[in-house]
């Protein structure tokens, strides 16, 4: 008896000991683990963008992309080099293989990119950068009848409140560049005999902050020249000449100076009026649910000190849809485990069975432990692997269980039914783990992003297949040792019942069924190859239809309206108006007058929204509307009707190239239908273009 399963079956206190250790070690892993949406994932990618004022995307595709790719391309551990040509502006992507050191991949792109020496001379010095992941928290949008400098002001204030409380990145959207405007009547420039790049070189030379030296000596002081001015009244102290009388004459003696914003900067509005997008990110090791907790807090204390009139709003809070996703899993998990239970306690003894339930926490705790020393987290991915586990541990605890009170009803002791419950069942369901182990280990070796994203299935089935092996033949023998020695000392009326009318099922129709199977063996096989058959038909017969990876229902819509070139952006907002009155007008058709489908709806003015991952155009000819709607599962009105019922109502003002309506995406594999054309000349493709587009609208749907 000097086994393993014999050790702990006849020690009193062994599987108890090892039970309370997976447990406590699993509670504190859970303490201790991340809870996010999505697992922790690589980017391995590098970009470069050069701005080009006032370019074509043909002339910086000739100017800049093609004087930038050939310089990257051939780097070492380069996957692939993606470009971009947009008005205006160009952008590389230089994507490396996994597990290359990307700081050093960072470098080499910088080198490569400072060796270019043919950029235009009025573009823009390249600005190269690694991605970074953040996952959103969520944004707020500040607005209200207030001039842009005070909202600026709030935005920063609360900016820096949500980076004192732990928020590792805020950007504010909406909050353009201050400028301080100097202009002068060109006739005031021929009285003085200067010109404009004369008065720009004086204001350059006055307005400076730069480090002077030190003095030496028994004490060490450092020199600095405090002159940067920053508000316009200093600015008009900046003298222009100095006549030959001693008379001197300043900047605002001759010019109107004055306090503004980038006009070219984007601009963000909400309800017509004025608003700053608060997005608010955390980097991949903090907690979403905690930090989202930390916002709500400040939220709390912020709100009660801001003017009564301003409005601040919550929106694309991804915590709540974490809590919706893991109440889901968990709801579902924990009524399959209640199901489990009525099982177990209907077929087999009350105190068998609570030793057999008792070890799926046991195990699930147990695989917490594993996943916190591995650097996994708790998401939707690894939830899902253990409720996918859930039978399986189930199963292996059930066998051995089940057998050992067979044992002990042919009369052995109840130590010896246990062992030989153990003993007895270890290979059937060892071979049966280490066939399911080895159906999901090949999904370990997947790469790329998707490959890290659902790693953590096979990981997670395996973790916790092996602690319900653990569990089932070192932990469980010693409890059923115990339970096995105490005898019924009644019988539950019910139980006595279901148990007569079972056994009469199982050595009746049950034992005649199968004797029949067996004696007709060849007939067996033949209806099994037979439904075989059948079901690989229904899906190369297209009865069946796959997705890889379904799209769930959206609640986030993206309005994008591109008018022409040259459009100013008074008539863009007109256009983005309208396309914000079609809304409310669709979701008061949609679902009467309550009109509470959407939840918010923001503007943003001088870029386009919703599209993750592409370089965006920018300039005054281009906007979009953001648009939450209430979560799906409490409202009627599906997404794909509610795009449709808004692009119906929109009424197309001149000016206007085009508008796409279109539903928040996720998911790796992108579009239905994905077709890229390369090499030629952009005429060219452009031709092709259309030709596939014209191919393609001859499918149905």
């Amino acid at each position: 008896m000097g086994d393993l399963v014999g050790l702990f079956a006849r020690h009193r206190t062994a599987a108890n000991l090892l039970m309370a250790l997976m447990i406590i070690s699993g509670l504190f892993a859970l303490s201790r683990m991340n809870t996010q949406f999505f697992p922790d994932f690589g980017i391995d990618v590098v970009s470069t963008s050069v701005e080009w004022s006032g370019a074509s995307a043909e002339d910086v595709d000739v100017n800049i992309v093609q004087a930038i790719e050939p310089e990257v391309r051939f780097l070492d551990g380069v996957k692939h080099v993606r470009s971009t040509s947009v008005e205006g502006l160009a952008t590389v992507i230089v994507e490396f293989e996994p597990g290359t050191d990307m700081q050093s991949a960072l470098n080499n792109v910088e080198t490569a990119v400072g060796q270019v020496t043919t950029l235009p001379e009025d573009s823009e010095t390249p600005e190269t950068r690694r991605f970074v992941r953040y996952d959103t928290i969520s944004r707020l949008v500040i607005s209200g009848p207030y001039p842009e400098t005070s909202l600026k002001a709030i935005a920063k204030r609360i900016r820096d409140g949500l980076l004192e409380r732990g928020a590792d990145k805020v950007d504010l959207f909406g909050a353009r560049d201050e400028e301080i405007w100097v202009e002068i009547r060109p006739e005031t420039l021929l009285e003085l005999n200067l010109m404009l790049g004369d008065i720009a070189e004086r204001i350059r030379e006055t307005s400076q902050d730069l480090p002077s030296g030190d003095t030496a000596g028994s004490v060490e002081t450092q020199i600095r020249s405090l002159g940067l001015l920053k508000d316009a009244e200093s600015m008009g102290g900046v003298e222009v000449r100095a006549l030959e009388n001693g008379e001197k004459i300043y900047l605002r003696d001759i010019a109107a100076i004055s306090e503004s914003f980038d006009e070219d900067g984007p601009i963000a509005r909400r309800n017509a009026m004025p608003a700053i997008e608060i997005h608010i990110r955390r980097s991949v090791n903090a907690d979403a649910l905690a930090l989202a907790d930390t916002v709500n807090a400040y939220l709390e204390e912020l709100l009660p000190t801001l003017p009564a009139n301003l409005t601040v709003e919550q929106y694309d809070i991804r915590a709540d849809l974490i809590r919706s996703r893991i109440q889901l899993l968990l709801e579902n998990g924990a009524s399959g485990l209640v199901l489990v239970l009525i099982v177990l306690f209907i077929f087999l003894n009350a105190r068998v069975a609570f030793w057999v339930a008792l070890g799926i926490p046991t195990a699930i705790l147990a695989t917490m432990t594993v996943m916190l020393l591995t650097g996994q987290s708790i998401n939707m991915v690894s939830l899902f692997g253990m409720i996918l586990a859930l039978g399986i541990v189930v199963d292996d605890a059930i066998v051995v269980g089940e057998h050992a009170a067979t044992q002990r009803r042919k009369g052995l002791s109840a130590l010896d039914a246990a062992e030989t419950g153990a003993r007895r069942m270890g290979a059937p369901v060892m071979s049966s783990s280490l066939t399911t182990i080895a159906a999901f280990i090949p999904l370990l070796v997947i790469s790329d992003i998707i490959g890290q994203i659902i790693t953590g299935i096979p990981f997670v089935v395996i973790a916790m297949i092996a602690a319900s092996l653990i569990e089932c033949f070192l932990v469980l023998p010693g409890h059923m040792r115990e339970a096995l020695s105490h005898e019924a000392r009644r019988v539950w009326r019910p139980r006595e019942w279901f148990e007569g009318r079972f056994e009469a099922f199982r050595y009746g129709v049950f034992r005649r069924t199968v004797a029949l199977a067996v004696e007709w063996r060849y007939a067996t096989v033949a209806v099994a190859l037979a439904a075989l058959i059948s079901c690989v038909g229904m899906v190369q017969g297209g009865r069946l239809g796959f997705v890889f990876f379904p799209a769930p229902e959206a609640d986030k819509i993206y309005g994008n309206a591109q008018m022409v070139a040259g459009t100013p952006r008074p008539q863009t907002i007109a256009m983005l108006d309208e396309i914000e009155r079609a809304l409310h007008a669709a979701t008061g058709k949609l679902v009467g007058p309550d009109n509470d489908l959407a939840k918010i709806s923001v503007m943003k003015v001088g870029t386009a929204v919703g599209r993750a991952g592409i370089a965006l155009p920018s300039g005054d000819h281009i906007g979009g509307v953001v648009v939450e709607l209430k979560p799906s599962d409490e409202r009627t009105v599906r997404t794909d009707e509610f795009v449709a019922a808004w692009r119906k109502e929109i009424r197309p003002m001149a000016g206007l190239d085009t508008v796409v309506i279109a539903a928040a995406r996720g998911g790796p594999p992108g579009r239905e239908v994905d077709v890229r054309l390369s090499g030629g000349s952009v005429a060219g493709l452009k031709a092709a273009s259309k030709e596939t587009q014209a191919l393609l609208a001859l499918y149905p749907g």
